[in-house]
């Protein structure tokens, strides 16, 4: 079992009468002024009610004095707020991981630092854990711009509350992408406590956390929360952040998840089974979209916008295909063969750049030269043409599967 504990500079956990029901785990590194933002969001709506059924338990990443200053003001501020200060940066994945063995509550709710509660959220959630008692809720959310003073969307699905017997019909329906956003999630303590994290903390994967989701609660009760009660930072400007998601979504989550599979024993091809559609989902699907379409879809952008796929994750999607549909295998068997030709084609261009830079650079050229130095360019250009060809084609088949 990975270790879930580290050392700590400081740290406040206050004395409980009782366990709490929900302990809301707030992860944080270097963002003193979005993180208090979010504590007051929550601490603000634990009444007197909610102060026995509700902590936050915030864990900093060794982010430095202003940091911790921040959080001492906060538990000054807020008897509901305890905190753990690492004594070195332990990374993100170990806040996650670590956070339900911290988690004092029945349910943990690791919560971002940059995200907020939207107003009155926090009573309707308490009421929905102690009414269906689900081992697993997903949370509706609000999308706002990165400084929130512009609403984008202020609901991310139009569906009414729905109670699903385990998380993998959750996933029939949903995917995993309403799993993706880390805010949206709160977790039986004890069944999330039982997993083995040494396989997800050595993947470092950006979305390790949505095959620990199945690992942990395949067969037990999920439910999903309507009220769009978190409230998201969305930068689409972000182009490394997002071209770094398509790639962990198209190669590490997998991997994961094929893990999982044969781990667990689950559907070999369920793969297939788990939902694809992002959005539209109280409309009937104009066509079937799977996990497998989201993951090729994934692999489109990671050519279009210029993100290499090791061979290593290729050879492991292409074993897990086997178990795909042969429509789908021959999809991935495309995207393969013309993003190694791409790669191919960029490894010859920069090759023919750096001759023309270092043909260029004698003091003089003979006639022959400056004709050898043209051809080079033309080349460079062509090539050029046809790479940037190739990633608007990839664009344009990630839109065909964009549901």
């Amino acid at each position: 079992m990975f270790r879930l504990e580290c050392e700590l500079s400081d740290s406040l956990m206050r004395p409980l009468l009782q366990p709490p029901l929900l302990s809301v785990v707030i992860l944080t590194y270097h963002r003193p002024k979005e993180m208090a933002e979010a504590v007051a969001s929550i601490a603000d709506q634990i009444d007197a009610g909610l102060a026995p059924k509700v902590e936050i338990i915030i864990t900093d990443n060794a982010s430095g004095p202003e940091t911790a200053a921040t959080l001492k003001q906060l538990a000054a501020s807020y008897a509901c707020v305890n905190y753990m200060i690492h004594a070195r940066d332990e990374g993100g994945q170990f806040q996650i991981y670590a956070a339900p063995a911290r988690a004092r509550g029945r349910w943990t709710w690791v919560f971002g630092d940059d995200d907020a509660l939207a107003a009155g959220g926090l009573e309707p959630i308490v009421a929905q854990l102690e009414r269906e008692q689900p081992a697993f809720l997903t949370l509706n959310r609000q999308v706002w711009n990165p400084t929130f003073d512009t609403l984008l969307a202020a609901s991310k699905h139009s569906l009414p509350d729905l109670r699903f017997d385990s998380l993998l019909d959750l996933l029939a329906l949903f995917g995993f992408d309403q799993l993706s956003f880390l805010t949206s999630q709160i977790y039986a303590s004890d069944a999330a406590l039982g997993v083995d994290t040494v396989p997800y903390i050595a993947a470092d994967s950006r979305y390790g956390q949505l095959a620990y989701y199945l690992e942990a609660f395949h067969d037990r009760p999920a439910s999903y929360a309507s009220l769009a009660s978190v409230r998201h930072r969305w930068d689409p400007g972000a182009s490394e952040t997002h071209a770094l998601n398509f790639l962990h979504l198209a190669t590490t989550l997998p991997e994961l998840v094929q893990q999982v599979v044969d781990r667990t024993g689950l559907a070999p091809d369920l793969f297939e089974r788990i939902g694809g559609r992002r959005r539209g989902l109280d409309e009937p699907p104009t066509r079937p979209l799977t996990f497998v379409d989201n993951i090729i879809e994934n692999l489109w952008r990671c050519l279009a916008v210029g993100v290499p796929v090791d061979p290593r994750h290729w050879d492991s999607l292409q074993r897990s295909s086997g178990q795909w549909t042969p429509d789908h295998a021959a999809q991935l068997k495309t995207v393969r063969e013309i993003s190694t030709s791409v790669a191919a084609a960029l490894d010859h261009h920069q090759a023919l750049v750096a001759e023309h830079r270092q043909r260029a650079a004698a003091a003089s050229h003979t006639t022959d030269e400056l004709h050898m130095l043209d051809r080079i360019a033309t080349a460079a250009k062509s090539l050029e043409g046809d790479i940037n060809d190739a990633r608007r084609t990839a664009f344009a088949m990630a839109g065909q599967l964009n549901g």
